[in-house]
């Protein structure tokens, strides 16, 4: 492994990237946004994207037309702003994380980073199970040993960085791709079309309640990748058209969620699943299942990458002295991810997978709805025009409206929680709901934060005058 002795890193795909939470400079912009598309394609193509689906079968008792359209409209719902995001990236060649000074302040966006830094370590944590359980069906050494292996595969690619990463998913795309056609092709001969709502399901709701727990698993899914949308595109040339980058996240996103996690809800209906391999195991001829079990672990790495990666960058995003002392380098705090990472993998990996797995996927979008909403009205109130840079990187403005917009979007939707590790008071009285805190969340942010910049901005410019 070699590192770059100077700043220029280019498109170098076997050279540690240099750079971290700094902007990119213009000399070294490349790529084309089709690379987009092949990075979320390959990313969903997991087998926790499949697990989703078996959530709306499996848990809340949908059926499988019911599951369908849950699934579809929560995946659209997210991939709109994960493209809308995308093209925030190589507007300003900064990371996601970093954007987001402009709405909460230097220091008050240290919450939202240190949240996100915990979430893509959640997930690598919660992905890296599902690649254990497939080593081990073929390599059984044990728990321990091969979560071992998955952690040195996965961190040695985050290590290297950005143009590793595009490079890594634009080979998996095709090869995860493959597989599960052939995994989707022998499913349709076991599975039950017909599949009815089921209201003995472990969390059924009824019809309008577990819809709308369906709709939520799908979109909190895909809300893991909202706050790392920018991190992969903002070495792309500022002149990338905006349509192409959108739809290319847009399509990247949508085409494999959709049709994994359909797949998923419709094996949950063919056996009882004790661990997650089980949704493929006796469905195909032996060879077949090992093909399928080398993809399971490719693309654990796929989407672990990402985690890994944007985990870093949230990391380095509470830009403080004592941080920069222990980890001044952005691959020391990939490498330290991998390892925090790999112990919760080993807890994690030691109790029910499914419950924890919904309950990790609606704890997270608990958080990201309200800050996609303020990132959003920040945006279209103030940015769409603004390319100023240092301002993201100005200590002037410590706390931002934004912060307080999230703070209490967040409260005003705790009511609204419906779940296995809470029930809000509001969610308990009407079930039939469902879980709605996340769109309660998000309009209460917006609001706020469009009153409270307001306010703000009408204070300072009063002051500026009487000055």
């Amino acid at each position: 492994m070699s590192t770059l002795t100077s700043e220029y890193y280019g498109d170098e795909v076997l050279h540690v990237e240099p750079h971290g939470i700094e902007p990119i400079s213009q000399n070294e912009r490349h790529g084309k946004p089709r690379s987009l598309f092949t990075l979320w394609f390959s990313a969903n193509l997991e087998f926790a994207t499949l697990t989703v689906g078996v959530l709306s079968v499996g848990l809340f008792g949908m059926s499988l037309s019911q599951a369908f359209w849950a699934i579809a409209v929560g995946t659209v719902l997210g991939a709109v702003v994960v493209g809308l995001l995308t093209t925030f990236g190589y507007r300003w060649g900064v990371p996601q994380l970093i954007q987001s000074r402009g709405a909460f302040g230097f220091y008050g966006n240290f919450l939202p980073s240190i949240i996100n830094f915990a979430a893509g370590v959640g997930w690598y944590a919660v992905n890296t199970v599902l690649g254990v359980y497939a080593l081990q069906w073929l390599l059984p050494i044990g728990f321990v040993p091969n979560l071992l292996i998955m952690i040195v595969l996965q961190a040695a690619v985050s290590i290297y960085g950005h143009n590793m990463i595009h490079w890594i998913e634009k080979v998996s795309a095709l090869i995860l791709a493959a597989v599960f056609l052939i995994v989707t092709f022998y499913a349709f001969g076991h599975i039950n079309l017909n599949i009815a709502e089921n209201v003995k399901a472990p969390l059924f709701s009824g019809t309008a309640g577990s819809f709308i727990l369906s709709v939520g698993a799908s979109l909190s899914y895909i809300m893991g990748w909202m706050t790392y949308s920018s991190d992969y595109s903002r070495y792309l040339p500022k002149g990338t058209k905006r349509s192409s980058a959108f739809w290319a996240a847009f399509l990247g996103n949508t085409i494999p969620c959709i049709w994994l996690e359909l797949l998923g809800a419709a094996l949950a209906s063919v056996k009882s699943i004790a661990v997650p391999t089980d949704l493929v195991s006796g469905l195909m001829p032996h060879a077949l299942v090992v093909i399928t079990m080398f993809a399971i672990i490719l693309g654990t790495i796929t989407a672990n990458v990402l985690n890994i990666y944007s985990g870093s960058l949230s990391l380095l995003a509470i830009d403080t002295q004592w941080l920069k002392a222990i980890a001044p380098k952005r691959w020391i705090v990939t490498l330290f991810i991998g390892v925090l990472g790999g112990i919760l993998s080993y807890i994690g990996g030691r109790s029910g997978y499914y419950t924890n797995y919904s309950n990790f996927l609606y704890v997270l979008s608990y958080w990201v709805s309200p800050w996609v909403a303020v990132i959003l009205m920040d945006y279209f109130l103030y940015r769409r025009g603004d390319d100023n840079v240092s301002s993201f990187y100005s200590k002037q403005r410590a706390l931002g409206a934004g912060l307080w917009a999230f703070i209490l979007g967040f409260l005003a939707s705790v009511p609204f929680f419906n779940q296995a590790m809470y029930v809000g008071f509001i969610a308990a009285k009407y079930p039939h709901i469902g879980d709605i805190s996340y769109y309660v969340s998000f309009v209460v942010a917006a609001i706020l934060y469009g009153l409270f910049s307001a306010i703000g901005r009408s204070t300072a410019k009063a002051g500026a005058s009487v000055a």
